[in-house]
């Protein structure tokens, strides 16, 4: 099982050379906070992205920042904030590209190449380039985007579950290797909302959790640090994170916002599977 913790550091390309490019980005990340700088790349390839962990410049001089994949939700060329209707335009789960011809797609993000290549797979498999300066945004946690852009409206819906998000007869499928995936409400503090939870998903190689999670592993660095590892747990926009299990009781909403839904662990990048999850309000 590995437990990586963010990383801020110099990333030495085996290849042997490094640049800075001329095209800037701003990461924002899965917590919220933001950093900007210049887009670099290692090797041989020129790429950006290198063994799961995407690198920015560090405008004040020094280290790079280094962020792993899976704690980056938006990669903003553009900056500013993006109006309701593109934030409204992305789906529940999956990558998300947006154009500033205000073209938009679904799709994969492959790799930033050279500082000012974007690769991209579209939903047929074909992969594009796009120039950076064309592009306005790389959604790659959606969830966690509408949640640092304060958007409280709905998210897209699709057709298919492991694109979608959403189960059969509405239920929200929570993917254990996301931060936080979109519970599919809106909700004030003091609204009750009950979850009924089925499934199991696998936390490292070989571990798997219920909605309880595995009470043979707590640690004080979990989202919700009294709940043992890979259980379901909610937060309300920005709120801290609260504990539901298998628990079917209503529980009371903290405070006002997006509901959102997700595991209790605090590296994500080797969990698999997903929880079916049936949120109703009271």
């Amino acid at each position: 099982m590995l437990r990586k913790t963010l990383a801020i550091g110099v990333l030495v390309a085996s290849a042997g050379w490094y640049a800075l490019a001329a095209e800037r980005a701003t990461f924002i990340l899965t917590d919220g906070s933001r950093r900007s700088g210049q887009v670099v790349f290692h090797g041989d390839q020129r790429e950006n992205l290198i063994n799961g962990y995407l690198n920015l410049s560090n405008d004040a001089g020094g280290p790079e920042f280094t962020y792993p994949m899976n704690q980056v939700a938006v990669i903003d060329f553009a900056g500013g904030q993006p109006s309701p209707a593109e934030l409204g335009e992305l789906p529940p789960s999956g990558n998300f590209l947006t154009l500033r011809s205000g073209q938009s797609q679904p799709g994969t993000f492959v790799n930033i190449i050279g500082g000012d290549t974007l690769l991209w797979r579209n939903t047929s498999g074909e992969t594009q380039q796009y120039r950076l300066s064309d592009v306005t945004r790389v959604y790659l946690n959606p969830q966690s985007a509408r949640t640092a852009f304060n958007y409280n409206g709905t998210a897209a819906t699709a057709n298919a579950v492991g694109t979608s998000g959403v189960a059969p007869g509405g239920s929200v499928l929570v993917q254990a290797n996301q931060q936080w995936s979109d519970g599919g409400l809106t909700v004030r503090k003091g609204d009750r909302v009950s979850f009924t939870t089925s499934g199991q998903i696998s936390y490292g190689q070989g571990m798997s959790a219920g909605p309880d999670g595995d009470g043979s592993l707590r640690r004080p660095d979990y989202p919700v640090p009294q709940m043992p590892v890979g259980g379901l747990i909610g937060r309300v926009g920005n709120g801290q994170p609260f504990p539901i299990g298998s628990n079917t009781q209503p529980i009371t909403m903290p405070n006002d916002g997006r509901l959102m839904l997700g595991v209790n662990d605090n590296e994500l990048g080797d969990n698999s599977g997903a929880f079916t999850v049936a949120v109703r309000k009271q």
